[in-house]
């Protein structure tokens, strides 16, 4: 069923109806990673615990935090202020994280698990020509290794993508990845450019760059919690790609 809950909102759980408008043929989408595409069985958030402990001699206990939709900077000076420790030891603990997930790169990679619905909805937007990127907080190092290990790449090219060290926030991260498909010859048109992912600050993202966006329940965020933050749309997931397709205005 379809539940309009305000204006410009519609939940959307199979069955279904899209909404009436659903706008220009999308023709780029950036995805986040985590949460969104797939899951990692938590080995780079301790992975992440390891690297602070690493430089300031005491391990955060990383329970209780806001890290959701946090780009990786922003989650080391978190992880260190829950520590008492200095922000501006965030490029050592950025540094140590990329060796601690590099020494697990193969732990990683075998806890790593697509999303129901996931590779089905990617290959439908490659078939149509669609360019597809992530926009994520993880630092590409870690963004790559997750990837890899979904066997996602193709049909995402993260050349072309924004990571966690790109920028300062996740709107520079994501004008990164805007800036890179429009270098690789993506006409850019940001009424055919979606984001999607499963937090809050995804939109928050979207909206600062006045990019449409779709948000999924298949994160920490139910889809009860996001539905009235003014998203075009949110989903419970990606297990009914046919409507995707459709909201997306792409051929048949």
């Amino acid at each position: 069923m379809a539940n309009s809950c305000s204006e410009g909102i519609v939940v959307l759980q199979p069955p279904t109806a899209l909404p009436a408008d659903t706008g220009p043929p999308v023709t780029a989408v950036l995805w986040d990673i985590d949460g969104t595409l797939l899951s990692s069985g938590g080995v780079a958030a301790h992975a992440f615990l390891d690297a602070v402990n690493d430089v300031v001699g005491r391990r955060p206990e990383g329970r209780g935090l806001d890290l959701g939709g946090r780009i990786d900077p922003e989650i080391a000076a978190t992880l260190l202020g829950s520590v008492d420790a200095d922000e501006d030891l965030v490029p050592e603990v950025l540094a140590r994280l990329e060796i601690h997930a590099a020494a697990r790169s193969t732990e990683l990679r075998s806890h790593v698990r697509v999303l129901p619905g996931v590779l089905r909805t990617l290959q439908r937007l490659a078939g149509a020509g669609v360019r597809q990127t992530v926009v994520t907080g993880n630092i590409e190092t870690v963004g790559l290794l997750k990837l890899h290990g979904g066997q996602l790449i193709p049909p995402i090219d993260p050349a072309l993508g924004g990571f966690g060290d790109h920028g300062r926030n996740r709107i520079e991260v994501a004008g990164r990845a805007l800036d890179r498909l429009a270098e690789a010859g993506w006409v850019r048109d940001l009424a055919q450019c979606w984001i999607v992912g499963d937090t809050p600050r995804d939109l928050l993202c979207a909206q600062g760059l006045g990019i449409r966006c779709a948000l999924v329940g298949t994160g920490r965020h139910s889809v009860e919690s996001m539905a009235a933050l003014g998203a075009d749309v949110v989903i419970g997931g990606f297990e009914e790609a046919d409507q995707l397709v459709e909201l997306w205005n792409l051929p048949a």
